[in-house]
């Protein structure tokens, strides 16, 4: 069993990764042990919490993981600056750094859920417009609660309800080639399981 520390930014980031993690772990039979350490709250508290996780696994005050994935959105500022701000905490403990992959939803976890049409297509009985790049303050999430409400269904918490039907709905291989930020984080993904499997 792999022990996975994940810190979220958001609730809505837990659903969406933590079925990312069940899928893998189905389809590779590698059984993993998620555990959120932080879901609420915002980056500020986040980073904060992911701070004090290593401070603590460097004085041996938590046991070692097999990994730990942070997961926050770019919010329009891009990938790198992302991964870069929440390296700010990890620098200081490089033993740490090659247990850290990073999930950056570019620039929000609602787009993610509008990647793949056709998953979308299976979940809510029609497809959805691949949204163009945008900044602008929850566009993503209107977009996300419109194409759901078009298709006659109500997301009372914004469609984080409908992640994990989307996430096993998703082709995984379209995505990857199709929205960047995901894109990243699959491979990451792929790499941990294939090294847990080489073990």
């Amino acid at each position: 069993m792999r022990d996975v520390i994940l810190f979220c930014e958001e609730s809505f980031h837990e659903k969406f990764v933590g079925a990312l993690l069940r899928r893998f772990e189905e389809e590779r039979q590698i059984a993993v042990s998620p555990r959120f350490l932080s879901s609420q709250g915002g980056l500020p508290r986040m980073h904060s919490e992911f701070r004090d996780f290593l401070r603590d696994l460097a004085r041996d005050r938590q046991s070692l993981p097999d990994a730990v994935i942070v997961v926050a959105d770019a919010n329009c500022e891009g990938y790198n600056a992302r991964r870069d701000l929440m390296y700010d905490g990890l620098h200081r403990y490089p033993q740490f750094e090659q247990l850290v992959s990073y999930a950056i939803p570019d620039p929000h976890i609602e787009r993610w859920m509008l990647a793949d049409p056709r998953a979308f297509q299976a979940v809510f009985g029609r497809g959805c417009t691949t949204p163009a790049v945008k900044c602008a303050k929850d566009e993503y999430k209107r977009q996300l609660r419109k194409e759901i409400r078009d298709s006659g269904i109500e997301a009372p918490l914004g469609g984080q309800e409908f992640a994990e039907d989307i996430v096993m709905a998703m082709d995984l291989g379209h995505v990857e080639k199709h929205e960047d930020s995901l894109g990243r984080f699959l491979q990451d993904l792929k790499g941990l399981f294939n090294a847990w499997r080489d073990r």
